[in-house]
């Protein structure tokens, strides 16, 4: 039993738990990375990588070396910030399912996220328009 609070019991099960968050959150910071190193071969030299902020109405386009910096900075900082209070004594009375699934899950959307937004950039499709707009688009300009 824990001295400070009689009805815990203090098993190893817990710590491993976090220590499995943490590392599947570093698994996915490093999918980050291995993103941004691949797109950074693969796209040209001027290409604007979308960045979200909430919706495609807050989407803007940034130059190709800030995007291929901010996505996985993104990454390391939510799965820090997320892996260190998940493993601190904040979250010790948090459900023990929410303690170890919050950190992986946004290290896992923002690896989603940087993906599309990737995805994008090599498609060089504006955000917020649909493909079938931009060719009608496109063609009324050469018109």
């Amino acid at each position: 039993m824990i001295e400070n609070n009689p009805g815990r019991v203090n098993s190893g099960d817990s710590l491993g738990r976090v220590t499995a968050s943490l590392a599947v959150s570093g698994i996915f910071t490093l999918a980050m990375i291995v993103a941004a190193v691949w797109a950074a071969i693969v796209l040209p030299g001027g290409a604007r990588i979308p960045l979200h902020i909430g919706s495609v109405e807050r989407c803007y386009l940034v130059p190709k070396r800030a995007g291929l910096v901010i996505w996985p900075a993104a990454g390391v900082l939510v799965a820090g910030v997320l892996g260190g209070i998940a493993a601190s004594s904040l979250a010790a009375d948090w459900v023990p399912g929410v303690r170890d699934v919050l950190a992986p899950a946004a290290a896992g959307l923002l690896l989603a996220f940087e993906v599309g937004a990737l995805a994008m950039a090599r498609r060089g499709v504006p955000p917020g328009v649909p493909e079938g707009e931009r060719e009608r688009e496109t063609s009324a300009r050469s018109e």
